[in-house]
């Protein structure tokens, strides 16, 4: 038997955001980064990133060859820069008002529309992610992640009604472990690591803010400016 109508809508009602959004935005330097770490970067295979790699403090990067960057910047002041707005974005991000609350609950399956989701502690996705822009391409999705993140094998976000990759940003208050074959979009912060496993693709970019990030096999593209972008 379905459940009553009044019930069904006030389910909806509790994950559509009312509170006004304060925008986030990377910074222009960290925009043109798909990868940008503290102490390390580590690959294996032919990792494709389409935007700049970026370490500081560390200096440790190894596994590229065979894995590409556009650019690499070791100690630069354009690292120190990417380095220095991903922490402030996260600073930003931690802070916002939760719109709505999904402590324990799994982010597979479910379609969201702007606003900040807030986590106590860990949060994982297994399965489709959608995020709905209700037709307003400057709607942004916040996840703000107490602990850890992590996806299982093959999951993946996708964008509907306008919504951008640029608008996407995952704030995890430890590290996040990228399952095999993802297809994610979003700028993911993690307060220490990033892991990715085999073959998945991240339209965004990825920034460990204080420990290291590992690739395997991967193909990261940068969002770029969110203007005119998707």
């Amino acid at each position: 038997m379905s459940p009553p109508i009044s019930l069904m809508l006030a389910a909806l009602l509790l994950l559509t955001p009312t509170s006004t959004l304060a925008k986030l935005s990377l910074g222009a330097t960290a925009l043109n980064f798909g990868v940008c770490a503290s102490q390390t970067v580590t690959n294996s295979g032919p990792t494709v990133i389409r935007g700049s790699l970026g370490l500081t403090p560390g200096s440790s990067i190894s596994g590229f060859p065979p894995g590409t960057a556009t650019k690499r910047e070791i100690g630069s002041a354009a690292a120190i820069e990417c380095k220095d707005q991903a922490a402030n974005t996260y600073a930003t991000c931690v802070g916002l008002p939760t719109d709505v609350d999904l402590s324990g609950q799994p982010l597979g399956g479910r379609t969201l529309f702007p606003g900040v989701y807030n986590f106590a502690t860990t949060a994982s996705l297994n399965g489709q992610l959608k995020l709905d822009a209700k037709s307003k391409p400057d709607g942004q999705f916040v996840f703000k992640i107490g602990t850890s993140l992590s996806t299982a094998a093959s999951s993946k976000v996708v964008l509907a009604s306008l919504a951008k990759a640029c608008n996407v940003f995952f704030c995890v208050g430890s590290s996040a472990t990228i399952g095999a074959d993802n297809n994610l979009l979003g700028a993911f912060i993690a307060y220490t690591s990033v892991s990715l496993f085999a073959r998945t693709s991240i339209v965004g970019g990825l920034y460990a803010l204080n420990g290291q990030v590992s690739l395997l096999e991967n193909d990261i593209t940068k969002t770029g400016s969110c203007t005119g972008s998707s």
